[in-house]
């Protein structure tokens, strides 16, 4: 089994409602050699009343509907695959008209079962559901309904800051273990939100050994420009970077393989090989004795033909007199 993992660059809120600027965040994207890109299609009334703090921000980020579309065959011009998140009808309805396979579902929703069930009956083919802020009870509620479709469920959660210990990452394991009791079709991912630029892929590559399939990690045009959603954002350069240091960590990780020789590379078999003792006397032995461990044993030598199996020589007869320390070969017995 191959441990394929897949990037998604979130711009969430950063492109703040525009529609040039949303094109250069493809871009910067498909750049960077991820495999997809994520925006927020927000429409403000069906996230929130108007007397909410940050109404007029979410209404700023609207754009017409005809423009996700645009948006969506560009990211597919340039070979990324292009994912929003629904707050509601209209955005889930928006989606399915731009075309889109896939989706996520917010943190905000996972309790939204009117939400759920219309994605449940949509077009959509997959859904990435946001488990972080939330219980079991409330993602075990959201996988039922949402059990026909192609699920990544993504731990991790954007705390303004997330601190290291926030990040929890063995909760991949524990939702892992317990989703699959359900038998839904479902992968593990993890969103990224290390703030810390030290940290910009270690904890993702934590994650991916934890089992995460997918990681997401948001992009922006520059910090300095503090574009929506900036915090824990890399610059596009940023991102580039940690694109390949995950396609590293991914390769370290190598495949999960149960053969008797666990599809050794040639480089560990040939490890394998150097460090591997090799069979002699362990003092002298006449012609007529047998090989047992009271006159063999195990040591390093530079004789290319000695034995290293045990079970080739044990209980075999010596044809000729053996000195202590002498490799044993396979004309020394019969």
């Amino acid at each position: 089994m191959k441990n394929n993992v897949y990037i998604i660059a979130e711009v969430a809120q950063g492109f703040e409602g525009k529609f040039n600027q949303s094109k250069l965040l493809i871009k910067a994207a498909s750049k960077s050699s991820s495999n997809a890109v994520k925006f927020q299609l927000v429409y403000a009334d069906e996230l929130a009343t108007k007397d909410y703090k940050y109404y007029n921000l979410f209404k700023n980020l609207e754009m017409e509907e005809g423009k996700w579309k645009q948006l969506n065959d560009y990211a597919i011009s340039l070979g990324l695959d292009f994912i929003v998140d629904v707050f509601g009808a209209k955005s889930l309805c928006t989606a399915e008209k731009a075309g889109l396979n896939t989706i996520k579902v917010h943190g905000t929703d996972i309790t939204n079962i009117s939400l759920l069930e219309s994605i449940a009956n949509s077009s959509i083919k997959k859904v990435i559901l946001g488990v972080g802020g939330a219980y079991w009870m409330e993602i075990e509620k959201a996988l039922k309904i949402l059990k026909s479709k192609a699920l990544v469920l993504m731990c991790g959660f954007q705390g303004y800051p997330t601190e290291i210990l926030d990040n929890q990452v063995f909760r991949i394991e524990a939702i892992r273990e317990m989703a699959s009791k359900l038998r839904l079709n479902f992968e593990m991912g993890f969103a990224d939100h290390a703030v810390d630029e030290k940290l910009s892929s270690i904890v993702s590559l934590v994650a991916i050994g934890a089992g995460a399939k997918t990681i997401e990690k948001h992009i922006t045009l520059g910090r300095i420009m503090e574009l929506e959603d900036f915090e824990s954002a890399l610059n596009p350069d940023e991102f580039s970077c940690f694109v390949n240091e995950v396609n590293l960590g991914q390769k370290a990780l190598g495949i999960i393989n149960k053969e008797n020789d666990f599809k050794m590379s040639d480089s560990e078999k040939k490890y394998r090989e150097n460090i591997r003792r090799d069979i002699v006397a362990s003092k002298d032995i006449s012609p007529g004795e047998m090989l047992t461990f009271q006159n063999i044993t195990l040591k390093r030598t530079s004789n290319i033909k000695s034995i290293k199996k045990l079970d080739l020589v044990l209980g075999k007869i010596v044809k000729k007199k053996l000195k202590c320390n002498q490799p044993i070969l396979k004309d020394h017995f019969s």
